[in-house]
């Protein structure tokens, strides 16, 4: 086979891949503008789920409603149910803490409990 006949099938072969790939190229370019478009839509969309949330929907309820939790929600927004009950359960256990452990200097690994001498 001549260096011609080979240059010619690679063309060939080359020419089927390129027309291959244009529905990609295409398609890959109005994919990008629509996640362009999709986020430019986040930010109001969080505020929007922000302000139901402050009037008194809660996540289920929203989510029962069809809308989803927004991906990025804006500063300050309200507190759902569960994470006030969190927070409460963490503040309630932080009351009574324990005594710090202090680390043994002989490198055991064993610490001492520090307790106030009266």
């Amino acid at each position: 086979m001549s260096a011609h006949e080979i240059l010619q099938r690679m063309e060939a072969a080359l020419a089927v891949r390129a027309e291959a790939i244009k529905p990609l190229a295409e398609i890959q370019g109005q994919r990008a503008e629509l996640l362009r478009r999709l986020a430019a839509l986040d930010e109001p969309y969080g505020r929007a789920y922000a302000e139901a949330e402050a009037a008194g929907w809660s996540t289920e309820e929203l989510r029962e409603l069809g809308a989803e939790e927004p991906k990025k929600r804006p500063k300050g927004r309200p507190r759902s149910r569960r994470q006030i009950a969190k927070t409460s359960a963490a503040a309630s256990a932080s009351e009574a803490p324990s005594p710090p452990v202090v680390p043994a200097q002989d490198g055991s690994g064993s610490g001492a409990r520090v307790t106030a001498r009266s």
